[in-house]
């Protein structure tokens, strides 16, 4: 018992630490905080607001028209979104085997096709991101000469986030575009700087990267039955399989070049760097036609040049390293934090978008009504998106 719990606390230590610092902090400042619904804390401060009025004046024009921009990007990714979470919750309800697209991302959980998420890059991506959603909002606002009144930090349980606060009855006498484009300012901003960290890694640091390793092959996370020819051949996971048959392949892409020609019941030799493993190739469940390996989540291995294993050169690797997977992870996370908060939700821009929408088609009582029905709805999808897939497996069904 006790080395369970030494060994938890050894592998979450920076984040046990992290939350110990904020509870530490919430402590010393509990007379200035603000809590709602016993579990939202709101800490406001003027942080910033000085940045928003001058970047707002000087830039104004082209504020608004990204502003304007973000509106039809907004409404497009909302109806996107929402489709996405509803079919999602139909597959994985008509097909046993789907698995959900929807996840919570968090630090030390492994997120499947993605990995494990560290905690450093979870904590500094979620403060940028949430330093360019809150103050997108305050911007577009002052660019139409709304107030903004305060700047600020959040806590939704663990969950840590921040806020820029406009006039709000300021903001609802304005035109339904000026409210449309600041309410979307803020997940339109979010995808933006989802692309940039994308066309970084993409064009910058993943070529970087690449210059300084020589690939070596390609390993599995997981056999995906027993019974499958590479589960039967004992071939472990993490097992760096670099040729087939003799040839050596120096990437998945290469391999599956070879695998491809082949047909269910060929003898094949798999190659890796320890031995070499004969293996009689099954039929793949879907296409009876081609063969199967029966492996999952695959992974292509690098080895790094000796020119950047010492000295210089291995801290501006480790570093190149480093930025190429903070920017992955970015995107990731700035791509899904901006989708989500366009989602038709009471807590989030995209409820707020579609309550505008709604009461201006449907009147005030009525446009109201409609929403909260909606919203209502979108939640309890959300929500079964999030704990179907636990449900069922904790029921068996």
């Amino acid at each position: 018992m006790f080395e369970s719990i030494l060994s938890f606390i050894l592998n979450y230590k920076y984040i046990i630490l992290f939350y110990l610092v904020i509870v530490i902090l919430l402590v010393i400042k509990r007379k200035k905080l603000n809590i709602y619904a016993k579990i939202i804390i709101m800490y406001r401060t003027k942080f910033g607001l000085r940045f928003i009025e001058k970047f707002s004046q000087k830039h104004r024009q082209l504020t608004i028209l990204l502003g304007y921009i973000g509106v039809g990007v907004g409404y497009l990714g909302l109806i996107v979104i929402s489709y996405v979470l509803v079919k999602n919750l139909y597959s994985l309800i008509t097909q046993p085997a789907a698995v959900s697209g929807v996840s919570l991302v968090l630090p030390g959980i492994n997120v499947p096709g993605l990995g494990v998420l560290p905690f450093w890059y979870w904590i500094l991506a979620i403060f940028i991101i949430a330093l360019v959603h809150e103050f997108a909002h305050g911007i577009v606002a002052r660019a139409h000469d709304i107030r903004v009144k305060n700047t600020g930090i959040v806590f939704f349980g663990p969950i840590i986030g921040a806020f820029v606060e406009p006039d709000e009855k300021k903001l609802r006498k304005e035109s339904d575009i000026k409210q449309y484009s600041v309410l979307a300012a803020g997940s339109f901003s979010n995808i933006l700087l989802a692309l940039v960290a994308l066309m970084l890694l993409n064009f910058a640091f993943a070529p970087l990267q690449n210059s300084m390793t020589e690939p070596i092959g390609f390993t599995f996370a997981e056999h995906l039955d027993e019974f499958y020819p590479v589960a039967q051949a004992q071939i472990a996971p993490q097992t760096i399989i670099n040729g087939i048959n003799g040839e050596p392949t120096t990437g998945f892409l290469a391999f599956s070049d070879k695998f491809t020609c082949l047909a269910p019941g060929d003898k094949i030799i798999i190659n890796t760097p320890e031995k070499d493993y004969p293996i009689i190739l099954a039929q793949n469940p879907d296409l009876p036609e081609k063969p199967y390996l029966g492996i999952k989540d695959i992974t292509n291995e690098f080895e790094v040049k000796e020119k950047y294993t010492t000295g210089i050169w291995k801290i501006i690797y480790t570093s190149t390293q480093w930025i190429a997977g903070f920017l992955r992870w970015l995107f990731i996370l700035s791509l899904g934090i901006g989708l989500f908060n366009l989602l038709p939700l009471p807590i989030v821009d995209g409820g707020r978008m579609l309550q505008v929408f709604l009461h201006k088609i449907r009147g005030k009582q009525k446009g109201e009504n409609y929403y909260r029905k909606i919203s209502m709805f979108f939640l309890t999808v959300l929500l079964l998106n999030l704990f179907y897939p636990l449900l069922k497996n904790l029921l068996g069904i």
